[in-house]
């Protein structure tokens, strides 16, 4: 994959005269890169690929030549040899580390039994808004996110249990919101994932074991434009982790 030379010094001024990504912690998450590689990118112009140079160039809203240099003199990566299958098949079988800001992907949904269970199964609940509200899709939205968080563990005791016609109203409820919001062009996607705690932007030394929380996201987006049903999301794995390599070496016999 071609590899570019930011700007590093050019990036750093837009970022701090950014409002919304002033910080590197906040720019690293929208870009998709950790804060170390982004110190990278601004202190020593270290090269980046074409994607992450087009996101650091739509984050920051200028062109991705404002950002980078001419690149005529980088030499192109060799083509992959062998067989590619193999090569994508090996990357799998390397320790990877996971950063805490990453994305997951989101589902579309119109089912208010599954969203009431995620959210009283999780002990949190998180809402991404990716879409310009109206003043009554924002009304709806408000009201939908409360039922949510209400339902989870830290809102909720584990111990107190949902009567049965209280789960008939809440779900009656939260139909008629999705129904109401779909009628304002707006889609609810949902993912789940378990979070490890304490945040930290650091992985856990080695002997320290995290804490697992689960979390129920949704997020709000425009219809999607080609019939898809899955949307990427920003999510927060509460600190980075090491994620094993896979062994397919069969166990078992003598040693």
């Amino acid at each position: 994959m071609k590899k570019v030379i930011p700007d590093g010094s050019k990036i750093k001024t837009l970022r701090t005269n950014a409002e919304h990504v002033s910080t590197q912690k906040e720019l690293a998450y929208e870009v998709r890169v950790s804060e170390r590689t982004l110190r990278e990118i601004e202190n020593k112009n270290a090269p980046v690929t074409i994607g992450v140079l087009d996101r650091l160039a739509k984050v920051l809203n200028v062109r991705r030549e404002q950002i980078s240099f001419p690149c005529d003199n980088i030499p192109p990566e060799p083509p992959p040899s062998g067989n590619i299958f193999s090569e994508a098949l090996a990357e799998f079988h390397k320790e990877c580390l996971v950063p805490r800001y990453d994305y997951d992907l989101a589902n579309v949904t119109m089912d208010e039994g599954l969203l009431f269970k995620q959210a009283n199964s999780s002990n949190d609940f998180a809402c991404e808004i990716m879409i310009s509200l109206t003043d009554e899709a924002a009304e709806y939205t408000q009201e939908l996110v409360a039922i949510l968080d209400g339902l989870t563990w830290s809102v909720r005791s584990i111990l107190e249990k949902v009567s049965p016609s209280e789960e008939i109203a809440i779900r009656r409820r939260i139909k008629q919101l999705l129904v109401l919001l779909r009628g304002n062009d707006v889609w609810v996607y949902h993912t789940h994932l378990f979070r490890r705690l304490p945040e930290r932007h650091t992985p856990l030394p080695e002997g320290e074991y995290a804490d697992l929380s689960s979390r129920f996201i949704i997020a709000l987006a425009a219809p999607a434009e080609w019939g898809e049903t899955s949307i990427r999301v920003p999510i927060d794995h509460g600190q980075p982790f090491i994620l094993p390599a896979l062994n397919y070496e069969k166990k078992g016999g003598k040693d």
